[in-house]
C-alpha cells in the first residue's frame, strides 16, 4: 500500500519525527510504500531515507494562531500547499493520505481533491484554549479525517469534549521496547553525561524550550544538591529555534547563579537515547504540559524510575502514579522531594522501575504498527 505522509518540520529533536519513523519502521515490513513530505532538507531526512522512505518536498503551510500578516496570508498558503501535497500524491499513486501533525491541513484537502482516505494524526497537547478556537478547529479536523489517532486518551479529551469520537481512537506513541530494555549500562556513556559510578545521575531529556520548563528541574537540582553533594545532573537535548537558544541562555546563567557548575551537564543532543535512559539513575520530566510525553514513555521502556509532572498525558502513561512518582507543574519542591524520596530507597526505586518496564509494553511498536495497518487496510478496502 502506497500510503503519502505529510510532517511540518524536520528538526534535530522532534517528538513527532521520533514516532513517525518508530511507527514506520514496523510499517514497511507489512507492505507500506511509505513517502513523505517535508517542508525542506533537515536532519531527519536521512534518517527516513535509511528505512527507505522516499522523501518530497513541498511548501506547507502551518496553521498559525496569531494576528500576523503570516496568519492573514494563510489561505494563499494553503491553497498552494493543497495544490502541491495533491501533485505528489498524483503522481506517486497514493492510496492514503496521513498528516502526522494537526498543524497541516493540506493533507484533508489533497485527500478530498483526489478522493482517497485521509488519516489524522493529533499529537497537540491537552491544553484546548482559545476554546472558540479548537471548537472549530476540533469540527474541521473530523470532518477532513476517515480517521483521527490521538496519542493519548488525555488527548482523545479535546475531542469528547466536542462529542467528536466517532473517528477518534487513541493510539500511543510507538517506543522500541526491546531495544531499551536490552540496552547497555555503559559507563562511558556516564562520564560524557556528567557522571560516574559512585555518584547519582539525574536526567531529563528533550527540546530546551521553555514548554519544559527546565527552570523547574534546574531549581530542583540545587535542592537535591544541598542535601546529595555527589549528586550529578544532566539536560540532554538541543536548542535550535532562536526562542529555544535564548532560554539556553537563561538556564546557563540560572545555573551559574545556582552555583551548579560542574554539578549540572549540558550535554546536547544525542542518538544513542536506549543507551542514555540506561546510564540514567533516576528520569524526571518538568513540562508544563504534555500530550503524550515519550521521553517518559522511553524511560519507562528503559527500566528507569520516573518523576514527572502532574498534568496532561503523564499521570496517564504512568498509571496515576503506580509506575512514577508525579509533582505539581512548577513545584520546585514537589520535585526536590520525589527526587531525595527515591535517591534514599534503592530498592524501592528499582522496584519502580521494574514495574515500568512491564507497563511499557503498551507502548510497543510491533503491535501498535500492526494496528495501524490494519486501519488503513480498512480505510482502503472502504470499510
Amino acid at each position: 500500500m502506497r500510503v503519502l505522509y505529510l510532517n511540518p518540520f524536520s528538526q534535530e529533536v522532534s517528538g513527532p519525527d521520533e514516532s513517525l519513523r518508530t511507527l514506520l519502521a514496523g510499517l514497511i515490513p507489512l507492505g507500506v510504500e511509505a513517502h513523505l513530505v517535508l517542508p525542506g532538507p533537515g536532519p531527519q531526512v536521512p534518517r527516513y531515507q535509511a528505512l527507505g522512505v522516499t522523501v518530497h518536498f513541498a511548501p506547507l503551510a502551518i496553521l498559525r494562531r496569531d494576528l500576523s500578516v503570516g496568519a492573514a496570508l494563510y489561505p494563499l498558503r494553503l491553497a498552494r500547499a493543497t495544490l502541491a501535497v495533491a501533485t505528489i500524491a498524483r503522481e506517486i499513486g497514493a492510496q492514503l493520505i496521513h498528516t502526522n501533525m494537526e498543524v497541516l491541513l493540506e493533507g484533508a484537502a489533497a485527500a478530498a481533491v483526489l478522493r482517497i482516505p485521509h488519516v489524522l494524526h493529533y499529537r497537540g497537547n491537552t491544553l484546548d484554549r482559545p476554546k472558540v478556537v479548537f471548537d472549530a478547529l476540533v469540527a474541521l479536523w473530523t470532518r477532513g479525517a476517515d480517521h483521527v489517532y490521538c496519542i493519548s486518551g488525555a488527548t482523545a479529551e479535546v475531542f469528547r469534549r466536542r462529542a467528536h469520537l466517532d473517528k477518534v481512537e487513541v493510539l500511543y506513541n510507538p517506543v522500541d521496547v526491546a531495544a531499551f530494555g536490552a540496552a547497555a549500562r555503559r559507563a562511558d556513556v556516564r562520564t560524557a553525561l556528567g557522571g560516574y559510578p559512585d555518584q547519582p545521575l539525574i536526567g531529563t531529556v528533550g527540546r530546551i524550550h521553555p514548554r519544559k520548563d527546565l527552570e523547574t528541574f534546574v531549581r530542583a537540582a540545587a535542592i537535591v544538591s544541598a542535601k546529595i553533594p555527589e549528586a550529578r545532573f544532566v539536560i540532554v537535548g538541543a536548542a535550535e529555534a532562536s526562542v529555544e537558544v535564548a532560554y539556553l541562555d537563561r538556564l546557563s546563567e540560572l545555573v551559574r547563579d545556582l552555583e551548579l557548575e560542574g554539578r549540572l551537564t549540558f550535554a546536547g543532543a544525542r542518538r544513542d537515547v536506549p543507551a542514555v535512559m540506561r546510564a540514567l539513575d533516576l528520569f524526571v520530566l518538568t513540562s508544563r504540559h504534555e500530550g503524550f510525553g515519550r521521553v517518559v514513555a522511553e524511560a519507562m521502556a528503559a527500566a528507569r524510575p520516573v518523576v514527572a509532572t502532574d498534568e496532561g498525558a503523564l499521570p496517564e502513561l504512568l498509571g496515576a502514579g503506580r509506575f512514577g512518582r508525579l509533582a505539581a507543574p512548577e513545584d520546585v519542591d514537589g520535585f526536590a522531594t520525589q527526587i531525595l524520596r527515591l535517591l534514599s530507597d534503592r530498592e524501592g526505586a528499582a522496584a519502580l522501575g521494574t514495574a515500568a518496564a512491564g507497563a511499557a509494553q503498551k507502548f510497543d511498536a510491533k503491535a501498535i504498527a500492526e494496528r495501524v495497518w490494519v486501519r488503513y487496510r480498512s480505510l482502503a478496502d472502504g470499510a
